[in-house]
């Protein structure tokens, strides 16, 4: 509740700052490949102040890869932290544009590697799928296909 009642205060200050409500409470799934999974589980967490996004990779069944992101209303915005099961960490801010949700900043996947850039979209299709799309060029992304998540019942 004081999560909302944070992300409704900073969204009467500036009209970018988004709302993660919509997440909250529910896990969603996509399907990397036919055999590889990508879940997302969005909590409130210390009495609501913040908003923790788990997730999980999982190929053919068995977890291979798993995160954290930690969102928090900073000012009249939100801000995200996020940790991985490689040691890696990034950092940056989160802003409503045009009906999606902005992600930018810069990451390292693992502590031995640079820090790379984040620049990706979240765009609502309806009330139980979610699109992103990251804006980075990479081999993954050449043909800036859009991975859909779909809200588990």
């Amino acid at each position: 509740m004081i999560a909302a009642l944070l992300l409704a205060a900073a969204a009467a200050a500036s009209d970018a700052t988004p709302d993660f409500n919509m997440f909250v409470g529910s896990c969603w799934v996509a399907d990397f490949t036919a055999t590889m999974t990508d879940r997302h589980c969005f909590t409130r967490i210390l009495g609501g102040t913040h908003i923790r996004d788990a997730h999980e990779v999982k190929e053919g069944g068995r977890a291979v890869y798993a995160g954290e992101t930690t969102y928090s209303v900073d000012g009249d915005g939100v801000v995200f932290t996020y940790f991985n099961s490689l040691g890696g960490m990034g950092r940056g801010t989160v802003a409503e544009r045009d009906e999606m949700l902005r992600f930018t900043g810069s990451m390292r996947a693992s502590p031995d590697k640079p820090p790379e850039k984040i620049d990706s979209e979240w765009r609502m299709v309806d009330d139980d799928h979610y699109e992103v799309r990251s804006l980075v060029p990479s081999a993954s992304t050449a043909g800036n296909q859009a991975l859909r998540f779909t809200r588990e019942k």
